[in-house]
């Protein structure tokens, strides 16, 4: 790019929190009057109909994890959920955000899961508006139906973990890094230093997108500038130690609580050792593998891989983002010798989507080249985006497949719990039933000391049994430190599903 149009874009942007402000002024007010009504309208379908989806999920079961963040942190005193990391499982932010939300509305799955479903709405339309101001306004439409259907991203924003917001904090950090490329502007760089932090909060995983994130804006600042590169380059630096920083700072009550070495070297980590990252990142690969096209067919699966390396080809921003992902994710995986769970990665589908969007978009314009002259932009628009919806909403949203396990029984066992059960009784229930059974009982208003302390003199025992996990009732009783030879005085006396009830009546 020849050095007077730089110069001459350099002095558009006012410096500072002011220039930024004005831009953010500007970028707005361009997005509303270059937008025509019949864009708008079909935005504003397609967000609502990711809302409906995400809603529905809301009611849906709970799962392993999202119980033990209630149970562990959500349940708990902030002061407690902000500085406890004995499991690696904690997802702060959302721990706090979960507790102020089951405060506010009380204790039940949508409460729990309202700070989630917010981030997945929220993060459809900054993903829209960043594709709009790094590519155009078309491609942006085609990427907003890809989030809004995604199933991995519907299941995601309705589910009691910090993923979804670290695809919010993923998506402001790129809009702050295309800002800071284009304008030098200190203010988008420490924007996106704290979007990167808070995504840390929220979920360790952030690690794999804020490394993305700063990778593509250094390689979008090498090639797009020759002279000035020194000197961006160190302020991309200082954004990043400033991430570091903050992220330090969120994390602070944990290391004084746990200890540095508690935080960088969690105890579950212990066996991440390069020879069983050899032997088992095969394995792991094709779980995520497994995990992504669960909601898909082969065949648009195949088509998506076409879409995003065809994409690579034709755009040079699309292109250094993907390797910038690549290239971050091979680094951290190396380094922490583990492949992490499919949830980790859901971020590379923001990217993969958008791959999607970018080859349909030029695939539309490759047939309008060809064959159909009068196909004109909008029409190839709203064409591809209904057939994103249609294709990959059907496929996503059929819901006969859920890679996540879930326990409806415990919920129905937690009522029957509370209608049932006196002061003085005992219901004994082992792993991995106890915990979601734990958070079914605070929903309905029961006491989960019946749950762990030991039957009093004329007291009931009850048992809940899961043959599906192998369990036996006197294996359950054994857990719960009784004798095993009390199982004989019980029988079966209801069942929900998966789980059975014994007991002496």
């Amino acid at each position: 790019m020849p050095a007077g149009p730089r110069r001459r874009r350099r002095k558009d942007h006012q410096p500072g929190w002011k220039g930024f402000r004005a831009d953010l002024a500007d970028g707005w007010k361009h997005v509303l009057t270059h937008t025509s009504t019949n864009h708008k309208v079909f935005v504003l379908f397609v967000l609502l109909l990711g809302t409906v989806l995400r809603i529905l999920r809301l009611g849906g079961p709970v799962t392993m994890d999202e119980a033990l963040t209630y149970v562990n942190y959500a349940g708990r005193p902030f002061g407690f959920l902000l500085s406890d990391y004995t499991y690696a499982s904690n997802h702060i932010l959302y721990a706090v955000l979960g507790r102020a939300s089951t405060l506010l509305l009380g204790v039940h799955p949508w409460s729990l899961r309202l700070p989630a479903l917010l981030a997945g709405i929220l993060a459809m339309g900054l993903g829209y508006l960043f594709v709009r101001k790094a590519f155009n306004r078309h491609i942006a439409v085609i990427y907003l139906c890809l989030l809004a259907v995604s199933g991995p991203l519907v299941e995601y924003s309705a589910m009691a973990r910090g993923f979804s917001l670290v695809w919010l904090f993923t998506l402001g950090a790129l809009l702050a890094s295309r800002h800071f490329v284009k304008t030098e502007n200190w203010a988008s760089a420490i924007a996106m230093a704290l979007a990167c932090a808070l995504g840390a909060w929220a979920a360790p995983a952030m690690a794999y997108p804020a490394l993305m994130v700063y990778g593509w804006t250094l390689f979008m600042i090498m090639s797009e500038y020759e002279s000035t590169v020194r000197r961006r380059a160190l302020k991309l630096a200082g954004s990043f130690l400033l991430a570091l920083l903050m992220t330090a700072l969120c994390y602070t009550p944990v290391v004084v609580v746990h200890s540095l070495d508690q935080l960088i070297h969690h105890p579950s980590l212990v066996d991440n050792t390069w020879a069983k990252f050899a032997n088992s990142h095969q394995d792991r690969t094709f779980d995520l593998w497994a995990y992504f096209t669960a909601t898909t067919s082969a065949t648009l699966a195949f088509a998506g891989i076409v879409a995003v390396s065809y994409a690579a080809y034709v755009s040079k921003k699309y292109r250094l983002l993907l390797w910038a992902m690549l290239l971050a994710a091979l680094a951290l995986v190396l380094l922490m010798h583990q492949i992490p769970p499919p949830a980790a990665w859901t971020y590379i589908l923001l990217v993969f989507h958008l791959g999607t969007a970018i080859g349909l978009f030029y695939l539309l314009k490759f047939v309008r080249d060809k064959f159909i002259p009068a196909f004109s932009k909008g029409q190839r628009t709203l064409v591809a985006g209904v057939l994103v919806l249609l294709a990959f909403g059907w496929m996503g949203q059929r819901g006969d497949r859920d890679p996540v396990e879930r326990f409806p029984d415990a919920q129905l066992a937690a009522e029957w719990v509370v209608r049932n059960t006196r002061a003085g009784d005992r219901v004994c229930v082992q792993a991995p039933w106890d915990v979601p059974l734990k958070f079914y009982l605070a929903c309905a208003g029961g006491d989960v000391a019946v749950l762990m302390e030991m039957p009093a003199p004329g007291g009931k025992v009850w048992a809940l049994v899961a043959p599906g996990h192998g369990q036996v009732p006197e294996g359950v009783l054994l857990d719960a430190g009784l004798p095993a030879s009390d199982a004989a005085m019980l029988k079966e006396i209801k069942s929900w599903g998966r789980l059975e009830l014994y007991g002496s009546e």
